[in-house]
């Protein structure tokens, strides 16, 4: 970290010092001072959070102190916005926020943000924080959000800096000070003009794209411009500007900020992102990276008497034929016996209208198939389950899945022998693994033709994928669909890799609509937990997301959570044929897309992880990650390009015309100015005055003359090939021909930036890449603007919007869509001779980013970014966690 007022900032950190220098937020300078909105702001940074250490705790706690804290109240006082309430303080602010009128704000004119139709603006903003209403103290293990009495939420940095800020429009964390700023997003004009006109406008704030062309380079380019229409007599009109500008340009390239001949300032690095995530991961790969328990001691270390996690040789209890009847014994009395597992369903078996199942046939039906097959025993859950609720009850449960690999055979009851009938069991989430996991390559299953007379048959796990689990023959899928890919694995005829295997499981429990999950359950997971190696212990309260992600970090999955956070995937429609109001009921999007090609083709193994999943977050779908390198995305205008030109002789030439024609302007302003008054008094009245006049004149003239090239000679000198470029990524809303956009950041359009090729989805749209050469090429969509809606109607997603990225680095451009802006691009993949950029927005109060999209771009820009730690990352879009909160709060 680094040290602040001599403390060394390190996570985890406790100061056992009563002297130790405590931790304050003092005034801190905007990096974009406000003249405008300075009175208006006032009220908002009236004082600062202080945090200091309370002595007498022998593990000090550190409490909060405010300084001229306001009251909830009304108070009466001499300024305005001193004598608010916190509620209407909020309400002020929202409403300032969300008025969607041009202002200047910063020093620039912007647009800004339109609250949502018949939308009260804190009901639109509450859905940010619904989930974390109840966390309210940075000592809290859940205490992700740290809500001020004023209203205010809390950010603190990598620093352990703390800042208070109300929560209104989209923000950034600024790479000058590592703190939170509202986000300013520089927007086409078409763009600007679709919201003036009622168009969405998010949530954040927009203006106009601007570069930071040198002065003298903009003026040359108005001299130069009536030349690129090439009729005569805009060459005429070309050549009158140059001569009235020659002038002017000389003058300026004489100062010393004009820095025509130098590339100062060349960085090799991308700007890199200061975050870093302070809070204790709810899980995490060493438990020493949890939160410590009550006693301080790491909470996961010891095991429960009873824990599912350990393997179970041999059920608890089991049926037992002794003589003429069937007994009830402890298994492990039995350690030789072999028994027969049963499946059947209990919805088939019921009767009457209590929903009690006809437990005399399901038994009579277990003895009778046991008896035939020539086994002496069977398990069934109804006997062998421990009927009380309790641990021992949930590990019979949860270790069924080792019941049926003990077990010498499978058999499956059913009512009749019909395809509903057989159906029908395959409907149960529980009957996949034991169809899976029975021994051998087939499972034995039976009815009852009459009382007492049983027929039973044997089918092999892969005809049980058409005949049991209803997988459709006309739905076809590369390589076979999960559930077949399964049953060919577990019948010795498919090796899954490791890392084929998990997806495939959650695939297959999760594509069918099972007909007994139950929403946010998470028997999903524990119905997994069953095929893999190492299990979890149970926790109600964890989500599915959190007990999958714990699996797979648990077990060797070959990184698969890592490979997950740089996948971009396909519409599930496309792939299963699963209801769509069964979607949001198993919750297992995340995990199932992975078991198919992403939108750029490729399959998770094709994927190398460039980052480390450490834990998972209190927060659901959400990860904390290590040693990703992490870059920041620039929106509010272009800077300056800083390049390394090429120097060769025509810009030699060039320098020499600038250089001779500000030396005879000089000498000749010196001559008119100092040495003409002198040599005509010192001549006397014999020496004619027009011979001295001609000659300053003969100077001026050749100085006018040489300094006329001036601006061919400024776009020689700012222009050239360029040999190297300082990295820098810079986005702005909506698309514009690359033509426009090149004049926009170098002041003249000279071949500099290129589409690149294969950065997208959007790249594989007809004519967006050339023919022969590795590039990409401008697609009619682009060059004409106007049309870019028609044509992209049906291609972009739901809700998104169109941004192009610049890469100033090896000056590449990328069109991509996005739900908002993302202002954070992570580097936590490779695959293709490219690299994953997991484009990501940022939300201060939590200290979350939020996966957006996925581009790709090349392997060069990972060599100059910069790795961070401990970020903590969200696999769904902010908009896709803002809803789901909201739904979960009402």
């Amino acid at each position: 970290m680094a040290n602040i007022g001599g403390m060394t900032a390190s996570h985890g950190r406790h100061y056992h010092n009563e002297d130790a220098p405590q931790i304050s937020q003092q005034p801190i300078c905007n990096e974009d001072f406000d003249p405008y909105e300075m009175q208006q702001d006032a009220y908002e940074e009236s004082y600062y959070t202080t945090r200091q250490p309370q002595p007498e705790a022998k593990i000090e706690i550190y409490a909060t102190t405010q300084a001229a804290k306001p009251s909830h109240e009304r108070a009466r006082s001499w300024t305005p916005w001193m004598g608010r309430s916190t509620d209407e303080r909020v309400q002020r602010n929202l409403e300032k926020r969300f008025r969607n009128k041009w202002s200047f704000y910063h020093m620039r004119r912007v647009l800004w943000p339109r609250r949502m139709a018949d939308t009260d603006p804190e009901t639109s903003m509450r859905g940010y924080t619904a989930e974390f209403e109840e966390a309210n103290s940075w000592e809290d293990p859940k205490g992700e959000v740290v809500k001020t009495k004023d209203g205010k939420y809390e950010y603190r940095n990598e620093f352990h800096q703390v800042r208070g800020k109300f929560k209104d429009t989209a923000v950034y964390l600024s790479p000058t000070h590592a703190l939170p700023r509202r986000l300013v997003v520089q927007a086409t004009g078409r763009v600007l003009a679709s919201i003036e006109a009622g168009a969405d406008t998010g949530d954040w704030i927009r203006t106009n794209v601007k570069g930071n062309v040198p002065a003298v380079l903009k003026i040359s380019e108005w001299a130069l411009g009536p030349l690129d229409r090439g009729r005569w007599w805009d060459k005429i009109h070309a050549a009158l500007r140059m001569v009235l500008v020659s002038v002017p340009l000389q003058v300026m390239l004489a100062m010393p900020f004009s820095d025509w001949d130098s590339d100062s300032g060349m960085a090799d690095t991308y700007t890199e992102f200061q975050g870093y995530h302070w809070d204790w991961p709810k899980y995490s790969i060493n438990v020493l990276d949890e939160a410590p328990g009550l006693d301080g001691k790491p909470r996961r270390l010891g095991e429960h008497t009873v824990d599912v996690r350990r393997r179970s040789i041999r059920p608890h209890r089991i049926v037992v034929r002794k003589g003429d009847e069937w007994v009830l014994v402890d298994a492990k009395s039995y350690p030789s016996v072999r028994y027969v597992f049963i499946s059947y369903q209990w919805k088939q078996f019921q009767t009457g209208a209590n929903g009690e199942a006809d437990q005399e046939k399901i038994q009579r039906m277990a003895r009778q198939i046991a008896t035939e097959k020539g086994y002496k025993a069977y398990w069934l859950d109804i006997q062998c389950i421990t009927p009380e609720n309790g641990l021992d009850k949930d590990h019979d449960v949860y270790t069924m899945c080792d019941i049926v690999r003990s077990s010498g055979l499978v058999a499956i009851l059913l009512t009749e022998d019909t395809e509903k009938a057989r159906m029908s069991w395959g409907s149960r989430l529980w009957t996949l693994p034991e169809g899976m996991l029975a021994p051998g390559d087939s499972v034995v299953w039976c009815y009852e033709r009459a009382t007492g007379v049983l027929h039973h048959d044997e089918v092999h796990k892969t005809e049980m994928t058409s005949s049991f689990w209803g997988e459709p023959d006309e739905h076809l899928y590369e390589g076979g669909s999960p559930i077949r890919s399964l049953a060919e694995h577990y019948s010795g005829l498919l090796t899954l890799s490791r890392l084929e295997l998990l997806p495939s499981i959650i695939n297959a429990l999760a594509a069918q609509g099972w007909t007994n999950k139950q929403e946010g359950h998470s028997d999903l997971a524990y119905a997994v937990m069953g095929f893999l190696h190492y299990r979890l212990e149970r926790n109600p309260e964890d989500t599915l997301f959190q007990n999958l992600a714990r699996l797979s970090l648990s077990n060797d999955s070959d990184q698969i959570i890592e490979r997950m956070v740089s996948i971009l995937p396909q519409g599930l429609d496309s792939h299963t044929y699963l209801p769509d109001r069964l979607l949001d009921v198993d919750d297992s999007d995340l995990f199932r897309g992975l078991a198919f090609p992403d939108q750029f083709g490729t399959r998770l193994h094709g994927i190398t992880p460039l980052c480390d999943v450490v834990g998972v977050a209190h927060a659901d779908k959400t990860v904390i990650i290590d040693n990703a390198k992490a870059i920041h995305i620039r929106w509010k205008r272009f800077p300056r390009p800083i390049v390394e030109r090429h120097r060769g002789m025509k810009k030699i030439i060039a320098a020499f015309f600038v250089a001779a024609g500000l030396w005879w302007l000089l000498w000749g302003l010196q001559l008119i100015i100092q040495w003409l008054p002198f040599w005509a008094d010192w001549a006397g009245n014999g020496v004619k005055i027009t011979n001295l006049a001609w000659l300053c004149g003969a100077f001026l003239i050749i100085a006018v003359l040489l300094s006329a090239a001036a601006p061919l000679s400024v776009r020689r000198l700012f222009g050239g090939k360029v040999e190297k470029s300082s990295p820098n990524l810079v986005a702005f809303e909506g698309v514009m021909p690359i033509c426009e956009l090149e004049k926009i950041v170098f002041g003249n359009n000279n071949g500099r930036l290129t589409y690149a090729p294969s950065s997208t989805p959007l790249c594989a749209l007809p004519f967006a890449r050339h023919p022969r050469e590795r590039r990409g090429q401008e697609a009619h969509w682009i060059s004409h603007p106007e049309t870019t809606q028609d044509y992209l109607h049906n291609v972009l997603p739901r809700g998104h919007r169109l941004f192009t990225l610049v890469d100033m680095g090896d000056l590449s451009v990328s069109i991509f869509s996005a739900e908002r802006p993302p202002t954070v691009a992570l580097l936590c993949g490779r695959e293709g001779g490219m690299v994953r950029a997991v484009l990501c927005s940022w939300r201060f109060e939590n200290d979350c980013l939020y996966k957006e999209t996925v581009i790709r771009v090349p392997s060069t820009v990972y060599e100059s970014a910069t790795p961070k730690g401990w970020l903590k990352v969200c696999l769904q879009t902010q908009n896709q966690a803002r809803w789901k909160s909201m739904r979960g709060s009402k």
